[in-house]
């Protein structure tokens, strides 16, 4: 599992049992989009079944996350796991994966 969406969701429980950490998070939020004002951003969208959906919002809601951050570290994270996977049975395309982590194209 990755590393940072386990620590995050952590931190989102351990706040919703001994407080809110909303604060934190808009400015958190807030100093991101200002430090990356030139990233480009895209949209991505998907039908899933109505009760996945429910379930995504009852979790964002109980740990008072921001879907978009939430989903963000999930696709990271089924990202992060298919390259392991890919890793182990392709070895020689190693750069490959590593490009897929920082984005460059070969």
């Amino acid at each position: 599992m990755n590393r940072q969406f386990n620590e995050y969701i952590s931190y989102k429980a351990l706040g919703v049992k001994l407080g809110s950490t909303t604060f934190q998070d808009i400015a958190t939020d807030q100093l991101l989009e200002e430090n990356n004002h030139n990233l480009e951003i895209k949209n991505v969208c998907t039908k899933m079944s109505k009760d996945l959906s429910d379930r995504i919002d009852s979790t964002v809601n109980f740990l008072d996350i921001r879907k978009r951050k939430f989903i963000e570290l999930a696709i990271i994270q089924a990202l992060d796991a298919a390259d392991e996977i890919i890793a182990n049975y392709i070895s020689n395309d190693d750069d490959w994966i590593e490009s897929q982590k920082t984005g460059a194209e070969k």
